[in-house]
């Protein structure tokens, strides 16, 4: 078992100040918002503006006291494991902060619904948020979606580029956030394509929501929330809150398409920028999520026909293709409520959530590409019953051969984040919610999805336990499991180790 010193935590804190001094600056866009939409600029304004201002400060202070801790050795996985881990832990604690400081929330609150911006995940303890709409509190609004945004790439990957200069064994960290995959030779070039990219998907979608109708704040919220597969809505009825809007279906489609967009790999996305659009048709996790949503939808369609007195098939295509992208891409976004639909409706937007989006993008759950390596190994093993011994089998993904200690990953993986959603779902259920509502709650918050199909009284209602149940999910499922619990464990076993 991995156990950690003194000298670990200096390396760790090390690399942790360059991302405590990117991310302090990450605070002070909210706070232009918060000039911005001032009625006059007197003390009650630099109050509020301090709830921006007093976060940047103490993460900057953070940078300032870990950045000459000197390193008598080269980082190494454990130290990366632990950096991350802090990282996170961190700054959605810091992050808390504006919701305590605006009184927007509670401190446990402000704790939840950061850690649900940061992670991506959507869930919000924000029960009306129009409600700081009517009392031109933007800023609060902004901020949740803005760290949505920021968070869809991924607080390390944010950083990567500072750590270039200090010879950090960079591409760990960014392995541990998006997987191995490299646009370009240079990581620092790959970084900067990702934000790129990410940039003019952005840029697109706020003029095309923005020409649908919506005002420029509700776009760029969206927009923030929708391509970061976040979920953050500006309205407590979440897109549903357009249905009667004249374009209506239109800002559904853009959202869906953008969605979507999200939940594919950025190497996908580079190669369709260099005029490769082929690469998507070939690409294995891009077949499967077709099948996967199509299946999905189909299923649905007639479970919504069979089950409901409402039979107008296109409007149950409408609701059914906005729901299973919402739960794939792991987004969480609703144009209905789901929580009067069938079990088994909310059973197959579970499986959706589990299984999530594309290896390498912002999306949560255990990706497709390692569903794919689940399918596979399942088909090795009926060929290996079905096929003479001296038969040669191999499991191969997009043309490589997947080794042993690869499928040993995938499925321990697999296997550790379903026994902790059932863990999770279990300590929902002692606290009220019902069998199907507390999975589903507990994969939403895995997979970093969001959707809480359960009555709002029932939701907002939820006891301390609960809450801090969903927190510890959301960051075990943002951190793939693993890194936290190896950053737990170590911790652990050298506490037995001093008191030894």
């Amino acid at each position: 078992m991995i156990a950690i010193n003194i000298e670990d935590f200096k390396i760790a804190l090390s690399d942790l100040s360059e991302i405590c001094r990117v991310v302090s600056f990450i605070f002070l866009v909210p706070l232009l918002f918060t000039l911005y939409y001032a009625k006059s600029y007197n003390f009650s304004i630099f109050v509020r503006a301090l709830a921006f201002i007093l976060p940047a400060v103490i993460l900057y202070l953070m940078y300032v006291a870990f950045r000459n801790i000197k390193k008598d050795q080269r980082t190494r996985t454990k130290h990366v494991m632990i950096t991350v881990s802090l990282a996170w832990i961190i700054i959605t604690l810091v992050g808390a902060l504006p919701f305590i400081l605006s009184n927007t929330l509670s401190p446990l609150d402000s704790i939840f619904e950061s850690v649900s911006g940061w992670t991506t995940t959507g869930m919000t303890m924000i029960k009306v948020p129009e409600v700081l709409f009517q009392k031109s509190e933007k800023d609060i609004l902004f901020y949740r979606s803005f760290i949505q945004w920021v968070g869809g790439i991924g607080i390390v990957v944010l950083a990567l580029f500072v750590f270039m200069r200090r010879g950090t064994s960079a591409m760990d960290y960014y392995t541990l956030e998006k997987g191995d995959q490299r646009i370009k030779p240079s990581l620092r070039s790959t970084v900067i394509e990702i934000w790129k990219i990410y940039s003019i998907y952005s840029i697109v979608c706020i003029v095309l929501l923005f020409i649908s109708g919506l005002s420029l704040f509700d776009s760029i919220n969206h927009t923030f929330t929708a391509i970061a597969t976040g979920g953050f809505s500006t309205y407590s009825d979440s897109v549903g809150h357009f249905n009667n809007h004249p374009n209506g279906l239109i800002i559904d489609t853009i959202l869906v398409v953008f969605m979507l967009i999200g939940s594919i790999s950025f190497l996908i996305h580079f190669r369709i920028f260099e005029g490769r659009y082929r690469e998507i048709f070939g690409n294995i996790e891009a077949k499967y999520m077709f099948i996967i949503l199509s299946l999905s939808i189909i299923l649905i369609i007639v479970i919504l026909q069979v089950n409901r007195n409402e039979t107008n098939i296109l409007e149950n295509l409408r609701v059914s293709v906005f729901h299973v992208v919402a739960a794939s891409t792991c987004t969480g976004f609703s144009i209905r409520d789901i929580n009067s639909w069938p079990d088994s409706v909310q059973v197959i937007l579970m499986v959706l959530m589990y299984i999530g989006g594309f290896y390498g993008s912002t999306a949560g759950g255990i990706k497709i590409l390692r569903f794919a390596v689940i399918i596979n190994v399942i088909q090795y093993c009926i060929k290996r019953l079905s096929f003479p011994r001296s038969a040669v089998l191999r499991i191969k993904i997009k043309g490589n051969r997947i080794g042993g200690e690869e499928i040993i990953y995938v499925f321990g993986l697999s296997i550790v984040y379903i026994i902790i959603a059932i863990l999770g779902s279990l300590v929902l259920m002692d606290i009220g919610f019902n069998g199907t509502q507390s999975m589903s709650l507990s994969l939403s918050a895995m997979g970093n999805v969001g959707l809480t199909p359960v009555p709002s009284d029932l939701w907002f209602n939820i006891n301390p336990v609960g809450k801090i149940t969903l927190i510890i999910l959301m960051l075990l499922g943002r951190l793939e499991i693993f890194p936290m619990l190896v950053f737990l464990t170590s911790i652990f076993h050298s506490y037995r180790g001093v008191k030894r």
